[in-house]
């Protein structure tokens, strides 16, 4: 069944589309203020270019071993956040959603395997 992957894939697409679109916008929800021409730029690749591909990707490929290395990416951010969380004190409600939000979209994609 991939109509679970397949909706982690399209969460991607969306996110990296906002990324492209809307790097300000995007920039202030994970709390980073892109000010310069270079750090909206970043944005636009990172979040927008990135993503987009990676989604695409999955949904164009529609194979369980593409589906599981982006939601193993999801997961090791969700990974990553989640040590930011313990170690650096990052600890708010906002970093909890951005943690569930990569966990979700991770596992969403992970779920290929099934």
């Amino acid at each position: 069944m991939m109509l679970l992957p397949n909706c982690g894939a399209v969460a991607t697409v969306v996110l990296g589309c906002l990324g492209l679109l809307f790097p300000k916008a995007v920039g202030r929800v994970v709390g980073i203020e892109p000010d310069v021409p270079l750090g909206i730029s970043e944005f636009r690749a990172t979040y927008g270019g990135f993503f987009l591909c990676l989604g695409i990707g999955c949904l164009v490929a529609q194979s369980v071993q593409v589906f599981t290395v982006v939601g193993a990416a999801w997961c090791a951010a969700a990974f990553a956040r989640t040590m930011s969380y313990v170690f650096d004190g990052s600890r708010s409600a906002h970093n909890l959603a951005g943690i569930a939000v990569e966990t979700g979209i991770g596992l969403a994609l992970v779920a290929a395997q099934l």
